[in-house]
């Protein structure tokens, strides 16, 4: 799999997710190695990673990979999920320092919260119970979607481009890369800023200088003159370095995402099956966006909404404190439907006539057919083993057997071999 950069460049993707965490990980010991006398290794540190929930079971082998191409042993590595990581931040909150009168440290034994975890480019979200021993549960499967703050980041760029045309845009990129992420950054800050009650008031942007010299070469006019002969001509202002745009445009940048993560949110609140929710917790970068809160806010005004201090920085936190006490999450609830392959008795017109096969007893028997340990949406408690089950060798003279572990997200499933099922990557 190959990852492209701002420019279109493509290079393996497990190669930089590794050169990053290498990075990462040498930066950690430099600095532990000033402030601390005596040399520390990577060895003597357990590292958490963390990753999205709704990754599936490859992507998280991909990042455990990365991370041993890193030179952290796999042994010294723990995968936290995200929004379990950012629910034990919140949970140890002290209700003082919440920012909000309610804080998930105050909640009692049965409270369920939803959890949101609104990053960059993925929106993760979970719902907790809090357990008899203070720890949390899962009891529902992680669900969400690709709408992160990153594509909020690629709707004004989309904007920039319908505005002042995407070749110069383009131009811009190639020949001015630093200036360009530094346009994206002073994106990135406005939108912590942006007040959604104040629509009178023009957002504005800062640009680079070489963007309206760029705009003038590929378009043959002004960057002023291209903007009014654009369909922004009247919400959209340019002075200097400044672009001064109305808030009814800026807003549907958010518009497409925000609405798909209050839709979703609504949809699991509805859900019969999980039940009340005390309140609804904020937690990433995204989170920081007064438009995101403010749609919340108003679309559940009969809940809760916990936003912490550093929302961006809660998946951090309480990924250090699941390192330490992994034990803080008791239950999960199974994504999918696990199972290995095995050979059954062979019933006429239920089982697929291809299959039929002949043991060495001369009975006929359905081959590859799968065999359930855990189905999806079923609740796991973490650290005991679930199912204990036997096999028979298929022959007589059979020395070894090596099992497959297969997964999907029927919770009935036939066979092995169907589209939707894959197997577990071997560790």
């Amino acid at each position: 799999m190959t990852i492209e950069d701002e420019t279109g460049k493509k290079l393996n993707a497990q190669l930089v997710f590794s050169i990053a965490l290498r990075f990462l990980k040498d930066d950690v010991l430099r600095v532990i190695g000033d402030r601390i006398d005596g040399a520390i290794t990577s060895e003597e540190i357990n590292w958490v990673l963390t990753v999205p929930a709704i990754w599936d079971v490859g992507a998280k082998q991909f990042m455990r990979e990365a991370a041993e191409s890193a030179g952290i042993s796999s042994d010294k590595l723990i995968l936290a999920l995200e929004p379990e990581a950012a629910a034990i931040y919140c949970r140890h909150i002290p209700s003082k320092k919440a920012g909000e009168e309610d804080s998930l440290s105050t909640f009692k034994t049965g409270s369920k919260f939803l959890l949101v975890d609104a990053g960059g480019g993925t929106v993760d979200i979970a719902v907790q119970e809090v357990a008899d021993n203070g720890s949390m549960k899962n009891i529902y499967k992680a669900s969400g979607g690709d709408w992160g703050g990153t594509k909020v980041n690629e709707a004004y760029v989309k904007f920039l481009e319908n505005m002042l045309g995407a070749d110069s845009i383009e131009a811009f990129k190639q020949s001015n890369m630093e200036d360009y992420i530094y346009m994206i950054r002073d994106f990135e800050m406005k939108k912590r800023d942006l007040d959604p009650l104040k629509n009178d008031r023009p957002v504005v942007f800062r640009i680079s200088a070489m963007l309206p010299k760029l705009v003038k070469k590929s378009r043959g006019k002004k960057i002023y003159d291209v903007i009014k002969d654009s369909p922004f001509e009247s919400t959209v202002s340019i002075q200097g370095d400044k672009l001064k745009v109305d808030m009814s445009i800026v807003s549907n940048f958010f518009k497409t995402h925000v609405d798909a993560i209050v839709e979703h949110v609504s949809n699991l609140i509805d859900q019969s099956t999980i039940g009340d929710i005390a309140a609804i917790v904020l937690v990433g970068g995204f989170s920081n966006c007064p438009l995101l809160q403010h749609a919340m806010k108003t679309t559940f005004e009969n809940h809760k909404i916990i936003v912490p201090i550093d929302p961006d920085l809660a998946v951090l936190k309480g990924a250090v404190i699941f390192g330490h006490k992994p034990e803080l999450i008791s239950q999960r609830v199974s994504k999918y439907t696990y199972g290995v392959s095995m050979r059954v008795d062979f019933i006429e017109h239920v089982h697929r006539e291809s299959y039929k096969v002949i043991n060495e007893k001369g009975k006929f028997r359905c081959a590859h057919v799968f065999d359930k340990h855990i189905t999806a949406g079923q609740y796991l408690i973490v650290g005991e083993a679930q199912v204990e089950k036997k096999y028979v060798a298929s022959t007589s003279s059979q020395i070894h057997q090596y099992f497959y572990v297969y997964y999907t997200l029927d919770p009935d499933p036939m066979y092995v071999t169907d589209e939707d099922i894959a197997t577990l990557p071997a560790y």
